[in-house]
């Protein structure tokens, strides 16, 4: 279950209202409310948009670290990178992109589609993914540091 409390948390430690973050992220303030009460899943492209204008991982904006420090970390999201470092994991575990389907609960068309960079996984299956192979969010979205870049280098 991912947990959405930090969003507020951060929020207002900037002393930011709901209305001016939504402005930021470019949604309507109810959208806003809802990612922050968990009601609705806030979208990869926003979840990284957030992340990026505090400077912060999004590791850390779902609270799966406590490590604040990203003065190294890229902005931005770029489908391709994703969907290449998803293929790499998957490759580096020895999976069919069935395997991974099956594992998200998703058809194999919607990985390939996911590997191409046609497509933006949601936040949820990204959440899984990263969970079931140990590796951060900013990691696979390819917001990581140099260091993490050249360990999913490795993987492939």
């Amino acid at each position: 279950m991912i947990d959405f409390t930090m969003l507020k948390d951060i929020r207002d430690d900037y002393g930011i209202n709901q209305e001016t973050m939504a402005k930021i992220l470019g949604v309507k303030r109810s959208t806003y409310s809802l990612w922050e009460l968990g009601i609705n899943i806030i979208p990869l492209k926003n979840l990284c948009d957030f992340a990026d204008y505090f400077n912060l991982s999004i590791d850390y904006v779902l609270g799966l670290t406590n490590n604040r420090n990203n003065k190294s970390l890229r902005k931005g999201l770029d489908i391709k990178r994703l969907g290449n470092n998803m293929k790499n994991i998957r490759i580096y575990h020895h999976l069919s992109q069935e395997d991974v389907a099956t594992i998200l609960n998703v058809t194999q068309a919607c990985i390939t589609k996911y590997e191409r960079g046609d497509i933006f996984i949601s936040t949820s299956n990204l959440y899984k993914f990263s969970k079931r192979f140990k590796v951060s969010l900013s990691e696979v979205c390819g917001k990581g540091s140099i260091e993490q870049e050249e360990r999913l280098e490795l993987i492939h």
